[in-house]
Formats: structure tokens, sequence, C-alpha cells
């Protein structure tokens, strides 16, 4: 359980709200004056079963973290930390430990970032950075635009420069030594650790200054050279470029990988804004991840070396030149595939043609680059590939000795769908049956440190089973009472909170199933999809941002914290084990959407219900009729939502 999910599942939003507002019960909820704005009759119903409230009278709805948000002018997590105080749960991020880090963290990011500044007016004024200039605009054929967009920078050759800058800006020497900007020998003398280099800042995910990478220019060693681990750089989580290009890759749904910074700066040049680059080593799951929640397909984009090494393909590191000489990027690629099962991504490998790199490729033609990573081939196929051409597969012994090679590849596929596709595929490659192959890999002894997959989590986001009919009684309340198949698993298990999540969830994959949601809705005569059907705040925020995406729009300043709730949540795959069908994602998408309003309409009918019995009980005919008026509108809806449940057709968009 996340710590988000603790503090939810602690927190009793009546007692919260009861701070602010007096509640009275009234069936299941409660009532009160709206605290947002000024009424005589109650209008305002906090729900404990769902932990919601909703106040007819100013219309605002939500959660208990949307209560203290709007109450109390927090954000997100503020309201996060603040409640967990409340209930004693002791945040992961905030123990006192990090609490002191955080401090600690934050100075180091300003001696970086004013590191980045200082670097960056050498590059444009010092008469020194002449020659790396040059090096820019001759050879890399960088723009003055790009240069000054990626902040690019240059060291002088100093020992004491960049010391004697940030020491003049109030920063001690241990904190330059501890942000990886100045280097402490062993006889306790420091000194600048970039001198004489073109400098690359290199930023984390919110586009903080966290490191640097950097190159040498008179041909002096190392060659290339990164900023050391530190507090605030950790090479293995970050991604270079990803500040720049995470609202692209999700609109696109497509994030390129490539090898160098220069490859990254170049494409995005070309106007390939959807590329990233790692930090010198092999790919770690935290980065993969971190591209998953952005895009479901990944294309590594490799020289053929790095693609095509036979070593490689059996898991054996190859020194490749990168931004440190002592870092070894490597192309694992059973790791890779095992992340690829693991996230349920699509990771395809894109070659490199004539050993040219990226930026060398878009700046000659950016169709060529398109096409390139057009063909890209899913990963486990061109592993294979690239396994049997190593062999002699017109000979029996080659033909054996090919399936052992493959087979620790085809094991690692969590899919057996896809597992069953590749032995097949093997077997056409080889000439051989499906039957022999699946035969001969039985036979294979598996590796000692391989264990049995683990049961697939229960997470939560994942939505009711999917069929299609739905049945449902509403008492006289207005509360949903559910008839369930044997077999069939309750839907009222699932909360909105869920539901929620994983419709947010479906349109982070695929924006553009938004415009099947709303055709669906306006087809059933209801509402299109807004931010009033979500009640989680971080949520309903990342369903703004995915408006927005799904017409091909950016929202300026946009809050991305609604990633780190769906970050690990899985959608559920269609019959034949897929989850990129393009049908079978809206259907899921539009199920998911009526679902979620069903709810948000029984919700309303109880609150309306028990409005018109309270104005009946004080003889206010007027407000009554009102009341009754709205009563008609929200069962005129709920009825429309449940056909459209219950219709195949209404669901099924062509």
């Amino acid at each position: 359980m996340s710590s988000i999910d603790d503090v939810r599942s602690r927190t009793d939003i009546v007692e919260v709200i009861g701070k602010y507002v007096k509640l009275t019960r009234s069936g299941r909820s409660y009532k009160g004056l709206s605290p947002f704005q000024n009424e005589r009759t109650p209008s305002f119903f906090v729900f404990p079963e769902t932990q919601t409230f909703k106040d007819f009278s100013s219309g605002e709805q939500g959660d208990v973290f949307s209560f203290m948000m709007k109450k109390e002018g927090l954000t997100f997590f503020e309201a996060l930390r603040e409640l967990a105080q409340r209930v004693g749960v002791e945040l992961e991020q905030r123990n006192e430990n990090q609490i002191r880090n955080e401090g600690q963290e934050e100075r180091l990011r300003m001696a970086t970032a004013q590191a980045a500044d200082y670097f960056h007016q050498l590059l444009i004024s010092a008469p020194q950075a002449a020659n790396c200039r040059a090096y820019l605009k001759d050879k890399r054929h960088l723009i003055d635009e790009t240069i000054k967009t990626w902040n690019m920078g240059y060291s002088l050759m100093d020992y004491h420069a960049l010391s004697n800058y940030l020491s003049a800006r109030g920063f001690t020497p241990q904190e330059m030594v501890d942000a990886g900007l100045a280097i402490e020998n062993d006889e306790g003398h420091r000194y600048d650790r970039f001198r004489g280099r073109l400098i690359i800042p290199i930023k984390d995910e919110k586009g903080r200054a966290v490191g640097f990478g950097s190159r040498s220019l008179d041909g002096s060693e190392p060659k290339y050279m990164n900023s050391p681990q530190t507090l605030i750089f950790d090479k293995g989580r970050l991604l270079f470029g990803l500040d720049r290009a995470r609202t692209v890759i999700r609109n696109l749904q497509e994030a390129v990988l490539v090898e160098g910074y220069m490859d990254v700066i170049g494409t995005h040049q070309a106007g390939f804004a959807n590329v990233v680059a790692g930090m010198g080593t092999s790919l770690t799951e935290s980065q993969l991840k971190m591209l998953k929640r952005l895009s479901s397909r990944i294309v590594l984009a490799l020289d053929p070396d790095a693609a095509g090494n036979r070593a490689v393909m059996r898991d054996v590191d190859v020194a490749r030149e990168s931004l440190d000489k002592d870092d070894t990027p490597t192309f694992d690629t059973r790791g890779v595939i095992q992340h690829e099962s693991k996230l349920n991504a699509d990771i395809r490998v894109a070659v490199m043609p004539d050993g040219l790199d990226p930026d060398e490729i878009v700046l000659q033609s950016p169709d060529r680059w398109r096409e390139v990573i057009k063909q890209a081939r899913p990963v486990v196929e061109h592993a294979i590939d690239t396994l049997l051409a190593s062999f002699n597969i017109d000979d029996p012994h080659g033909k054996s000795e090919a399936v052992k090679a493959v087979a620790p590849i085809v094991r690692d596929l969590s899919d057996p769908v896809k597992r069953d596709y590749y032995v097949q595929q093997l077997g056409r490659k080889l000439h051989l049956s499906a039957r022999a192959v699946a035969a001969a890999m039985a036979t294979l002894p598996k590796p000692k440190s391989a264990g049995t997959a683990a049961p697939r989590p229960t997470v939560q986001g994942q939505p009711p089973e999917p069929d299609f009919p739905h049945e449902s009684d509403m008492s006289s309340d207005g509360e949903q009472h559910l008839r369930s198949r044997p077999g069939e698993r309750l839907r009222g298990s699932v909360n909105r909170p869920d539901l929620e999540t994983h419709m947010v969830t479906i349109l982070a994959r695929r924006p553009s199933t938004l415009m099947d949601v709303n055709v669906a809705l306006t087809r059933a005569n209801l509402d299109m999809l807004s931010h009033e059907d979500f009640t989680n705040p971080a949520l309903r925020a990342g369903f703004v941002q995915l408006s927005y995406a799904a017409t091909g729009q950016v929202l300026p300043e946009a809050d991305d914290d609604w990633l780190e709730l769906i970050a690990d949540v899985q959608l559920e795959e269609d019959s034949s084990g897929n989850i990129d069908d393009e049908t079978y994602l809206r259907e899921l998408a539009v199920r998911t959407a009526l679902r979620l309003r069903e709810q948000n309409l029984l919700r309303d009918r109880s609150a309306v219900v028990m409005m018109t019995d309270d104005a009946q009980s004080n003889n206010d005919r007027p407000l009554a009729s009102q009341y009754n008026l709205q009563l008609q509108g929200v069962n005129t809806k709920l009825l429309r939502v449940q056909k459209a449940l219950r219709l195949r057709s209404m669901i099924t968009i062509v």
C-alpha cells in the first residue's frame, strides 16, 4: 500500500470535515451548511462509505485531500503531509533523516544551478571558450537557440575558477564536493572537477539541474566525464532530456532512447522532442518505469555494434564510449526483456544505419530518422535474429545450439501467448516444428538464479471483471445493491478512487480514447466526461492534462503529481492477453467512464433524496419542488447510464 493509500484508509473524512462544518447524520450520509459559500439550507453532504463529499451549492466535490486543498489552500502533497500527521502515518519521504537531507539537497541543487549558469555565461562570452563555440556550431551544427535552450556551457582551464565563484556566493567547499563540482584529494586539497571542457547540464524530471556531462576539447583524457554519484545525482534514476521530452512522449505515445547527450540535443533541434538518453550505464528498471508512465512504447535507438554484438546478447558487458571513461553502457538484452514483461511495455529496437549517430541522421534527413524509428522491431524478435545470425542453422548441430542460445530469452517472457508466438517463430526460422523447439527447450536446465514467477499482485486501480451486462437495484434511499452471478466479482468492491485511477491510467496509455468515451456518452444522451467526474485532486489534474493531450495540445504549468498515483497500476488484458489492442482499449475506456459516471449519479441521487425529505419535513414546498426536479434529472441520467452499460452496442465504438 502506498503512503497516499495508507493516509486515505486511516483518515475519517467525517471527522476531518467535522472540524470545519457542523455535520448531522442523515441516513448513511452526513449533511451541513456549505463551507465554501453562504446558504441557509444544508446542501453540503459527506459520504462515509466512499469517503467523498459534494457541495450542491458551490459545485465543489472530491475526497478528503480535495477538501483540505480547497479549504486551506494547500497543494496535494501539502494536504497529504497535513493529514498524515493527523493519523500518525510517517511518510517515507519525510522521515527525520530525509528531512535533514532535503535541506542539504536543496543547497546542492542551488550550487549546481548557479554553476550551470556560470558555465553558460562563460560559453557565451569568454574568449577562452572560442574553440568550444566553434565545436558546437561547426561540428555539431547547433544553433544559438539550442545552445541557450539546453543551457550548455564551458569550464575554464583553471583549478579554482568555479570554486571561487561559488564561494563568493556563500557555498562552502564541502558543499561543492558534495555536489560533485569539486574534488578533494588524499592530502585534503580541493580543486574544480570540470576544467577546460564543454559542459552539458543534466536535469531531473522536474527540470532541476542535478549534475553535468562534459567533453574534453583538446584530446585529453578522459574524453567524456559525468558528475559522480551524489545526493541529487543518481545516474540509474535519471534520463537526460526527460524534463523537455515528457509532454511530447505522452502526446505521441512513443519514447525514443538514444545513447548520447548530443544525440538528444540534435534530434530535439530537428523537431523530434520525444528523445531521451541514459547516463552511460545499462538500462535500469527505474529508467524504463519513468518512460512507461508516459508511454507503453519505448524504442531503443542503438548503433549496430551495441545492437548486434553476440556477447551483448549473452549478457556480457561490452565497453562503449560514454560520458565517463569508467562507465560501460551495455545493451543487456535479457535484462530489457525482463523489464518489458514486468512493466507490460512494448520495447523495440531501431538499429542506426551506416554507423551514424542519431544527430547525424536527422541532420542528413529527418525523413530517414522517422523511417528508422518506424521500422523498429520488438526487442525479443531483434534478440532472436541477432543470435541466430551467429549459428549455421542449416546444420543440425547449429540448430540445436541456436535453440540453446535463444531459450533463456524466450523463457524470460512472462506472457504465455508471447512465449508460444516466439517458439513458433523460432521453429519457422530453423525449419523445425514448434513442438520440437518447445520440447528441446524443456530439456534444457534452467539457470540456478531463475525462480518461480510471482503471482500477479492485486493493484489499486484494477476494475471489475470486464463483463458487459450490468445489473443493479436501488433502494429508496438511493444506495446501490448489486446482484452477482456465481463466480462474478462484486462490483461494489471497487470504490470511486479505483475507477478514477483506472480511467486516468487508460487515458495515459492512449489519450485519444477520450474522444471515444465522449462519443459513447453523447450517444447515451449524457454529458461528456470532465474533471467534475473526479474526486481525487491529483487525478483530476491528470485528467485535465490528458484532455489537452487528446487534442494535441499542451497544458502550461501542469502539475504531474498524478503520475505517481498511476505508476504501478496494471490494466487487465483482453482475452488474448493483449492490452494494447486499440479496439479493446476503447471499449475498456468507455465502460470505465460509464461506471464512474454511474457511481457519481448514485451518490448525487442519495444526497438529493435526503435534501428533498428535509425540505418536505420543514414544509418548504418551493424548495422541495426544486429538489424534486433535480432528482428527476439525476434519475433520468442514471437510467441512461445503466442502459448504456447493459447494451454492448453502446460501448463498442466503430
